[in-house]
Order: structure tokens, then C-alpha cells, then sequence
């Protein structure tokens, strides 16, 4: 039986964008997640997230300082966290995002200046942390955007599109939370030659603009950096519901050109 939490749908306030159709998106992405026997929920505690990640150190590298609440700044009206739990309560995935807001700089210039990884960059720049990269690519990122990470999907629970899911909700409810323009975050090597990153949405990834990340959380370790505009994030939400509504009028025995999702479900508030 499920341990009762608040349920994502009466956790999320439609703000920003086409209301219809995020509307439509998380009532499909939830279900989703319970098709896969998870449950979905909103975090705050960015305490819980790390210590969550050092209970799992066997199946998850340690985390970014972007989510640590010992060097970067989470405050609850700009960083969130998506858990996803079994029926004993017990997180079996996450997704975490963060809101930052550059009207004068770009993502090359808070990268560099390593002002992504921690509050105060000195000490670790000091000590020999730094990241190199050449972002003519990317310059463009800037005003408000969200940086998403900490994707995590139990071993017992991989392989069920728990990684395509996640992802998706996380950004689409950063964008109707703060009407943000671009969606990004860091890529290793590997794990896009695995494609996750076009798993989980339609990521431009800058092959051509590789990063050298030297960091006292990981040591020194290569990256790609990937993107997308929040144009093409309501797109994919678009292409998600449509998807699911095709498949539910196959599944009918009369299908009709005129059904349907609902707009809004019970606990899913909409204001403008």
C-alpha cells in the first residue's frame, strides 16, 4: 500500500504558459510514473536530496555543489527536487532543477567564473577548481534559465522510463513556476554515446564545445553542455500529449476524433 504524501497534481499552480496544455502534460506524465508503480511528489529539502545521494553512493556519483545547500544558496522560491517513491515510501528516482537569472551575463561567464557551482567561488578557485570551455555555442543562455540535474533512477527500478519521465516534469514546472527561457545542464561523454539526453527531451548537445570540469566533488572529469529553448520544451510537451491521446483511441473500441484528456483534474489549480 502507498505511503500517503501530497499528490504532484495538488502540489503544482499552473502560472506560466499555455495552462491547457501543461495541464494535459503533467495529468499524462503522473500517470506515467504510476504506470511504472512510483509515486510522484515536490521537494524543498535540499538536505534530504544530498543525504539521499550518499545513502546511494553505489549506484550514484556524489553530488553537484549546485545542489548542495553547503555551498550554493537553494532557496525555496528558486530550487526544487522530484522524487519519485515506491509503495513503502522509499525514493526510487529524482530530478532536481534551479532557477538562475543572468540579465547581464551568460552561462559562459557564471561556468567559468565557477558562480554556478557556489556561492562564494574563491576559495575554490584558489584551490585550483576550474572549468574550461569555449562557449560561442552557448552565449545566448542567459536572462532567466534552469539548470537540471541530479537524475538518479534506482537500479531495481531502470529500464522503465523513469529517466524520460522525470526530466520533462521537472522543466515544464520550472517554466510555468518562472517563465523561463532556456533549459540546460551538463553532459558527460559516455552517457550521451548511451543517448539519454535525447531520451529525455530534445536537447541540442554541444559536441563541438567540449568542457573540462575540474572539481573538488568529482575531480577532473569531461562534459558536454546541452540545451534547449523553452519553445522547444512546450513542443515536446505537445508531442508527449498527443502521443498519449493517440494510444488511448487505439486502445478504444469506437475511437473519436473529438475525445480528449481533460483539461484540468481535481487538485491541479490553474491562475493566471
Amino acid at each position: 500500500m502507498f505511503i500517503r504524501h501530497r499528490r504532484l497534481l495538488d502540489q503544482i499552480t499552473l502560472l506560466h504558459g499555455p495552462h491547457d496544455l501543461l495541464g494535459r502534460f503533467f495529468l499524462v506524465a503522473d500517470t506515467a510514473a504510476r504506470d511504472q508503480g512510483v509515486k510522484l511528489r515536490l521537494r524543498a529539502d535540499f538536505d534530504g536530496l544530498v543525504e539521499l545521494n550518499h545513502r546511494h553512493r553505489a549506484s550514484w556519483t556524489p553530488m553537484s555543489p549546485i545542489f548542495d545547500p553547503g555551498q550554493s544558496n537553494l532557496r525555496i522560491d528558486s530550487a526544487f527536487w522530484l522524487e519519485a517513491y515506491d509503495a513503502n515510501g522509499d525514493a526510487v528516482a529524482t530530478h532536481a532543477a534551479r532557477l538562475f537569472d543572468w540579465p547581464r551575463t551568460t552561462v559562459v561567464d557564471e561556468i567559468r567564473s565557477l558562480r554556478v557551482f557556489y556561492d562564494d567561488p574563491a576559495p575554490h578557485i584558489a584551490a585550483g577548481e576550474s572549468v574550461e570551455l569555449d562557449g560561442a555555442a552557448v552565449a545566448h543562455i542567459k536572462r532567466r534559465n534552469v539548470y537540471g540535474g541530479a537524475l538518479w533512477v534506482r537500479p531495481d527500478y531502470r529500464l522503465r522510463g523513469l529517466t524520460t519521465i522525470l526530466p520533462r516534469i521537472s522543466r515544464a514546472y520550472a517554466f510555468t513556476r518562472w517563465a523561463t527561457d532556456f533549459h540546460w545542464s551538463f553532459v558527460e561523454p559516455k552517457t550521451h554515446t548511451f543517448g539519454v539526453p535525447h531520451a529525455s527531451g530534445p536537447f541540442h548537445v554541444e559536441e563541438n564545445m567540449p568542457i573540462t570540469l575540474r572539481l573538488a566533488f568529482r575531480g577532473l572529469f569531461p562534459s558536454y553542455l546541452m540545451w534547449m529553448s523553452s519553445e522547444e520544451m512546450l513542443e515536446d510537451a505537445a508531442d508527449v500529449v498527443l502521443q498519449h491521446t493517440f494510444e488511448s483511441s487505439r486502445r478504444m473500441e469506437m475511437p473519436s476524433a473529438n475525445r480528449s484528456l481533460p483539461a484540468r483534474r481535481q487538485g491541479m489549480r490553474s491562475r493566471s
